[in-house]
């Protein structure tokens, strides 16, 4: 949907989604349930697409007549494009896309099975990438639209047992500059958000790999404000970002990388140096 000069003037836009139609990927729970949520209570209508299909009907139940479900494989290009026909058969087309939905793995490299490897890279960047090529054409239909992509702080600095996690949310960022280009003309931006914190669920199954007793012992344990950060990330941080990237308040934005870390991979303070202590 393009911009709408009656309700938003040049220096005056609001973070409003009225009468938008989203998708957003990996939304039964988590992340992708909070955004769908926001886009709900800002006026927008959603479509919930997941693999996880009695937990996303319910999310989208809970949501109320604004939002609704497919059952969608990120991985697979005939699942986008029944998303597709759902979309425009349910809410009579798109303006947007949140591509949030994503697989973790953490372990060292070496460790990694070679198929598991394929798989997170197939879900986590082929999906996304799968995601633009099926939508494109609607929202260039409709006069343009606003594609977000979720990162992470994986995707800006490295960090051990996330070699391939990391490898697809950097490659999501290329994948989000590249697009931006070829669909400027269409009046489609595309960004990248890059949360420093995203969904607890995706770290569960780990948790028992973890020596919890030597990270805390040897993990920096200092203060927020003493790390150059105002304060911590939730989660309601990362879902008003992109709600503002998806509606007009953002049309100047595209191709850009958006992190919502306070200030974690901006840098350190740096010990001895001229405002370290104060």
């Amino acid at each position: 949907m393009t911009d709408d000069p009656s309700t938003t003037r040049s220096g005056d836009a609001i973070t409003r989604l009225d009468r938008r139609r989203i998708l957003v990927t990996g939304a039964a729970q988590g992340l992708g349930e909070a955004i769908a949520a926001r886009i709900v209570d800002l006026g927008g209508r959603v479509l919930i697409g997941d693999v996880l299909v009695a937990p996303g009907e319910a999310t989208a139940e809970r949501l109320g007549p604004a939002a609704g479900f497919v059952e969608l494989d990120v991985t697979s290009p005939e699942g986008w494009d029944r998303a597709v026909r759902v979309a425009d058969d349910e809410l009579g087309g798109l303006d947007g896309l949140v591509n949030n939905a994503a697989i973790l793995h953490l372990g060292l490299l070496e460790d990694m099975a070679p198929e598991r490897l394929a798989r997170l890279i197939e879900v986590n960047l082929v999906g996304p990438a799968l995601g633009i090529r099926a939508v494109t054409p609607v929202l260039r239909s409709g006069g343009g639209g606003s594609i977000v992509n979720i990162s992470s702080i994986a995707g800006l600095e490295g960090m051990n047992s996330t070699v391939a996690y990391s490898a697809s949310k950097w490659g999501l960022r290329g994948l989000t500059r590249s697009s931006a280009i070829e669909l400027g003309r269409d009046r489609i931006r595309v960004n990248t958000v890059c949360p420093g914190m995203g969904n607890p669920e995706m770290f569960t199954p780990f948790i028992g790999d973890f020596d919890l007793p030597l990270y805390l012992e040897k993990a920096p344990q200092v203060p927020y404000q003493e790390q150059g950060r105002p304060r911590n990330v939730d989660m309601h941080d990362v879902t008003e970002m992109v709600v503002w990237l998806l509606s007009d308040a953002a049309r100047g934005c595209s191709g850009a990388d958006f992190a919502v870390d306070a200030a974690w991979t901006a840098g350190k303070l740096a010990p001895g140096v001229p405002g370290f202590g104060r």
